[in-house]
């Protein structure tokens, strides 16, 4: 059963996702903060269908990138 839109798909068709994203790795200063977030608890974790997971990571990206615009103009 998908997290989001509560429908039931084949084992295929799901992803496991990090309900906190992971992030990215622009320099090693992010290493340790990403290493500990991949590495999460199951409870990190939930079932996504394909389209679920795609926009969740669409959103994650997004608020990746508008974070960081936020601390470059500081």
């Amino acid at each position: 059963e998908c997290a989001i839109c509560k429908n039931w798909f084949p084992d295929k068709k799901v992803t496991v996702d990090h309900i906190v994203p992971c992030g990215t790795l622009r320099g090693p200063e992010d290493l340790a903060g990403f290493i500990t977030r991949l590495f999460c608890e199951v409870d990190g974790l939930q079932v996504l269908c394909s389209c679920c997971h795609d926009i969740k990571t669409k959103e994650d990206n997004l608020k990746t990138k508008e974070g960081r615009n936020v601390q470059n103009n500081n």
